[in-house]
């Protein structure tokens, strides 16, 4: 399958690159503010094993931005009359629309579909899963932002008072053309780094020089700011949609955490961090859930070590398939 910009609706256009055949299909949601990059590893080593598929979500990557409204209403009247409230932007209610639109309506990809998504894109995942139950055979929340994070002042006033603004800086420097300048000189690095991938289709892939070029970007830093700003907004629906509808219990569930969230952070937010995550089993899924711990430091390691996540994944494909009696 070829990696495209898929039009959804509205005048908006998402990237999306699948490989593999057959179903289930693995469905790859990369963390705030990032693309698919960070999934490539993986969707390289599941390929031969099932459909895998990445995309970026809107405004990210190679992804369209989400269109003005009052430009969404002037080029396409009818499909905004059929359809008058879509969430807002760069929250968790349009993204999960926007990933029903990509996988069921625009490229229908085999379902049931397994969800692998990362801090954003875990949350992403659980409320597309609360949305198209039946569409969902398992979820796997890696590191995942819970929507009780915020209740801890400290992490709600890091959120927004040093990460926001250390991206506005970047943003506004990315502007200006220095990020090219520093980019040039090496005197800043990629969040994702890596050597050639060997017997890939895709000629045109090369990470390290789309990273380069992603922080030299001010539109893409610009998503990926509104993605953090939006966070209260989308924790709210979160809440929201758990209230409001039960989990579906046919759907198996797999959390993933690494023994420390982040070094460079405070033992204060480690700790609410920590603190959050026993939430979510404990409270949201009441332990019916398999929690997997990686004896990682790394943020990144499903990038840097694909394998820590691979094995895991290939043994819920096997489950699924031998239920249907198609292993």
């Amino acid at each position: 399958m070829a990696s495209l910009p898929y039009d959804i609706g509205f005048g908006q256009k998402l990237f999306l690159r699948c490989r593999g055949k057959g179903a289930p299909t693995v469905i790859f949601d990369a963390p705030t503010g990032m693309t698919s990059d960070i999934w490539f590893p993986l969707q390289e080593n599941l390929q031969k094993t099932t459909t895998v598929c990445i995309y970026d979500r809107a405004g990210l990557g190679m992804s369209d931005p989400p269109l003005d409204s009052t430009i969404q209403q002037k080029s396409d009247v009818k499909e905004n009359e059929s359809t008058k409230y879509r969430g807002m932007d760069f929250t968790v209610e349009k993204m999960s629309e926007d990933l029903n639109r990509l996988m069921t309506a625009t490229s229908q990809q085999p379902k049931p579909f397994i969800l692998v998504g990362a801090d954003l894109g875990a949350i992403v995942a659980r409320f597309y899963t609360q949305m198209y139950e039946f569409d969902v055979s398992h979820l796997f929340l890696i590191d995942p932002l819970v929507e009780n994070l915020f209740d801890n002042e400290h992490w709600k006033d890091h959120w927004y008072n040093k990460i926001i603004p250390r991206l506005h800086a970047m943003q506004l420097s990315a502007a200006m053309g220095v990020n090219r300048i520093l980019v040039l000189t090496r005197m800043i690095n990629t969040q994702l780094s890596t050597t050639a991938f060997n017997n890939i289709d895709d000629t045109n892939i090369n990470i390290n020089h789309r990273q380069k070029h992603l922080l030299c970007n001010a539109a893409h830093i610009s998503s990926a700011i509104r993605e953090h700003f939006y966070m209260n907004e989308t924790f709210s629906q979160m809440k929201l949609a758990w209230r409001m509808k039960a989990f579906s219990s046919n759907t198996s569930v797999t959390i993933v955490n690494r023994r420390q969230y982040d070094k460079d952070l405070s033992k204060t937010l480690n700790q609410a961090w920590d603190e959050s995550q026993e939430f979510l089993r404990t409270q949201l899924f009441r332990n019916r859930i398999q929690h997997r711990l990686i004896d990682s430091t790394d943020k990144y390691f499903f990038f840097n070590k694909p394998d820590l996540l691979e094995s895991i994944i290939k043994d819920s494909i096997n489950q699924w398939r031998e239920q249907k009696g198609l292993a």
